[in-house]
């Protein structure tokens, strides 16, 4: 069997397909830096739900901006340590592995300085840093001599790719949107950097948090991709292995994606792994068919890191969604399965949102940002009833208060036949984890 060449899970899969547009505006700003040996201009933030390729489209943008000879440097937000020593590395690899020599041990050294002063606890920076007393000053002057240097020996200037952007200290996402307003406002003594940045929905309020002036940034949803570009991620990698995709494969590969990239991943790798394919053979449909269980059963183990995660109050939002039958669900059906008002939903509600694990979709509607999120959940509710010691009775999934009139979503429910069971009180107020879970169903 040749290798499989799909990598569900990796930051560089072996094609990146879909992607034409997202990647054109990443280097209409790297065009920017290198022709006018200037500032990109504001942050330009990519946004979506995890698997959508927000990463691996960085990464590709990444590798592209390097082949043009720019300086390029990747950072990953973090809230447990800052950001500076992460990119004083990398920008130390950028700088050494340019081969420039001596001409570059200035610059080296002054890194240097910056990674004892915030990689080793209780380390004393020399004299180059000893009054710098704010990450951000030393940010600012990292990307600004970074910069500088790349263009004064022919790189062009630097690119910065911040991955999880949401997830970094509010001081980190301040140094950089800082930053980047000096250097973008500077006609006099330019700069010549630029950065993007990935996120969670979520980044767009971490982004204002830490500057108002961040509202300037240009953001960009990454979706999930057509059906025409999720054919060309399958077909594309098998091709540069001699195996083809007959018609019929494609068209049922797609459907059981339903376009989102990380499935796309998975469905070819699974069917690939089942086929077993040779040099010049072709991926049927009954190939796609064969390996649906073990596509399942790999999808199945994102929902439940998914559902693991989940406060008792997020649970309950997620399980009003799908009882509906489907992904998708107006916030009154949510109330009134929850036995809330929508106003009291709107916490833990928007707290999913920022997690991406629902998003808005349509007017008043949100929806699971992972296909097949419901049924998941309505397998599970279905088992553990069967599991139960009261199996055959209805069990309440939210408990409404006992004044609710609203209607109550059941476990029982998502199966007809069963009687409504009696209201008590509980209370919904947004993610409170430390709190006791209601009664297992």
């Amino acid at each position: 069997m040749i290798e499989d060449p799909y990598t569900p899970g990796s930051a560089s899969p072996a094609y990146l397909s879909g992607r034409g547009h997202e990647l054109a505006v990443i280097d209409e700003l790297a065009a920017r830096v290198r022709s006018l040996g200037r500032s990109g201009g504001p942050l330009l933030a990519f946004y979506g739900p995890r698997g959508t390729g927000k990463t691996s489209l960085l990464r590709h943008a990444q590798a592209e901006a390097h082949r043009a000879g720019m300086f390029t440097a990747w950072v990953t937000g973090r809230g447990d340590a800052s950001m500076v020593d992460a990119l004083a590395k990398s920008l130390n690899r950028a700088v050494g592995t340019a081969s420039l020599g001596e001409k570059a041990n200035g610059l080296l050294h002054r890194i240097d300085q910056v990674q004892v002063e915030f990689g080793l606890p209780g380390a004393k920076v020399g004299a180059q840093f000893a009054s710098k007393t704010k990450a951000a000053d030393v940010v600012h002057d990292l990307l600004e001599d970074t910069a500088r240097f790349a263009r004064n020996h022919k790189h062009h200037g630097l690119l910065l790719f911040v991955d999880e952007f949401h997830e970094a200290s509010v001081e980190d996402r301040k140094s950089l949107l800082i930053a980047l307003q000096e250097f973008d406002g500077d006609s006099i003594s330019p700069t010549p950097v630029g950065i993007v940045a990935a996120g969670l929905p979520s980044i767009h309020a971490a982004i204002t948090e830490a500057a108002t002036f961040g509202e300037r940034t240009r953001f960009i949803e990454v979706k999930g991709l057509t059906p025409a570009a999720a054919a060309e991620a399958l077909r594309l990698p098998a091709e540069r292995l001699g195996v083809d995709w007959d018609d019929h494969a494609i068209a049922a590969a797609v459907e059981l994606a339903h376009t989102y990239p990380y499935k796309v991943q998975i469905v070819g790798s699974c069917t690939w792994n089942f086929a077993r394919p040779a040099a010049n053979s072709v991926i049927t449909e009954g190939h796609v068919r064969g390996a649906t269980d073990d596509i399942e059963d790999r999808m199945d183990e994102l929902y439940r890191t998914r559902w693991a995660a989940a406060s008792p109050a997020h649970r309950r939002i997620l399980q009003a969604i799908a009882a509906g039958g489907g992904d998708t669900a107006t916030r009154d059906q949510i109330a009134a399965r929850v036995g809330k008002s929508t106003n009291d939903l709107s916490r833990p509600r928007d707290e999913l949102i920022e997690r991406g694990l629902i998003a808005p979709s349509g007017r008043g509607q949100v929806t699971y940002t992972i296909p097949g999120f419901g049924a998941y959940i309505r397998r599970r509710i279905a088992t553990e009833l069967d599991d139960s010691p009261t199996a055959g009775r209805a069990q309440p999934l939210v408990s409404p208060p006992a004044n609710s009139v609203s209607a109550t979503l059941q476990a029982g429910a998502l199966r007809p036949g069963n009687p409504s069971p009696p209201t008590h009180q509980s209370d919904d107020q947004g993610d409170q984890p430390n709190r006791p879970a209601p009664p297992a169903p």
